[in-house]
């Protein structure tokens, strides 16, 4: 495992050509001997991510209300002047938050007088940097109105969805056109459009599937056995879409058998879903694959993550850093790769 604590900061500027963004990714949220929390973060391309350290005292702003709240929070994030715009995250308290991608179904709302207006880019940070905990995420998602600004020309408005979670559970965040619904997720998993209604019902198609062999149940008078381990999942999709990629990842967060290293554990339930370079290409022929993964471990406050470019699993450590600064800590991603030499 390799730690990261030289901070550096980081002022990042896009290109000047705007960029419609659609991730395909994957979210899971695990209790069991401690919380842990992560994603999949799946694009064509990469926006240079780092892992950011928003300490207390560093100022955030938002479009429409006064900044409220000052826990910390660390995630990852591309750096826009200075701001970190968060894929996903954990605040001090273990609060857990990400964006995925909800394309064709997202639908953000003007202003609306009586509400708490956020814009969809900020979501993330003005829940983490307030609330402790899912009741009271919960309670102020009641009275939030998600609105559609693009942060600046280069970063358009991304249709997106969210989970939020902590060791009491999880639910899923939707902008619809009947305002921002919110659903219990006892599965703890998301993933990307359509809604999480329909990934309810679809998850049905697969409820015989298990990690035992299969009972022979097809023939009364003849004896069939399986010729080959693992039948008892025969069914289970494989391929890359969102419907298939939620079921795999639950299949395998269900029926994981624990080892004494939970952090691996976890990223052995993700990497059922990451996605090779290749495997899943754009319209204009770009290869889509898992730029990271990642887990928060909410009770030691430490952000796990590996790259595409390098497997082996890198840890920022919130505590590490004086939480009481108004300096923003960046740590990058992106990193070579490294082998470990046997001879």
């Amino acid at each position: 495992m390799r730690y990261l604590n030289a901070p550096i900061h980081i002022f990042i500027a896009l290109s000047k050509t705007s960029i419609e963004v659609i991730f395909i990714c994957t979210a899971v949220s695990l209790n069991e001997k401690a919380h842990l929390f992560g994603r999949t973060l799946d694009l064509e391309y990469s926006h240079n991510e780092s892992v950011a350290i928003v300490p207390r005292g560093f100022e955030l702003k938002f479009l429409h209300e006064s900044a409220i709240g000052s826990y910390a929070i660390i995630g990852a994030c591309h750096i826009a002047n200075g701001v970190p715009l968060f894929y996903d995250g954990m605040n001090e308290r273990g609060l857990c938050m990400a964006a995925l991608s909800f394309p064709n179904f997202a639908r953000y709302t003007d202003v609306r007088g009586g509400m708490i207006n956020v814009a969809s880019f900020e979501l993330i940070p003005f829940i983490l940097r307030q609330c402790a905990d899912l009741k009271s995420a919960l309670s102020l998602f009641k009275r939030i109105n998600v609105t559609g600004e693009s942060y600046s020309s280069d970063l358009p408005c991304t249709e997106l969805h969210w989970i939020i979670a902590d060791k009491s559970g999880s639910y899923v965040l939707e902008p619809t056109e009947n305002g921002l619904e919110i659903h219990e997720n006892p599965f703890g998993v998301l993933t990307n459009a359509p809604n999480f209604s329909y990934h309810k019902i679809n998850v049905c198609n697969y409820i015989s599937l298990d990690s035992y062999q299969p009972k022979s149940t097809l023939c009364k008078n003849v004896e069939l056995k399986p010729y080959s381990r693992g039948m008892g999942a025969q069914g289970l999709c494989g391929d890359f879409s969102s419907a298939s990629r939620f079921v795999r990842a639950l299949f395998v967060k269900e029926h994981l058998s624990q080892s004494e290293n939970e952090i691996n554990d976890f990223f052995s339930i993700l990497g059922a879903v990451s996605i090779p370079n290749g495997c899943v290409k754009t319209d204009t022929g770009k290869d889509v694959c898992t730029v990271y993964t990642s887990c928060c471990h909410t009770q030691s406050r430490n952000y796990y993550f590996t790259t595409k470019e390098c497997q082996r699993i890198s840890c920022v450590r919130m505590n590490d850093v004086n939480l009481d600064s108004s300096t923003l800590f960046a740590y990058k991603m992106k990193q070579g790769n490294e082998y470990k030499y046997l001879n």
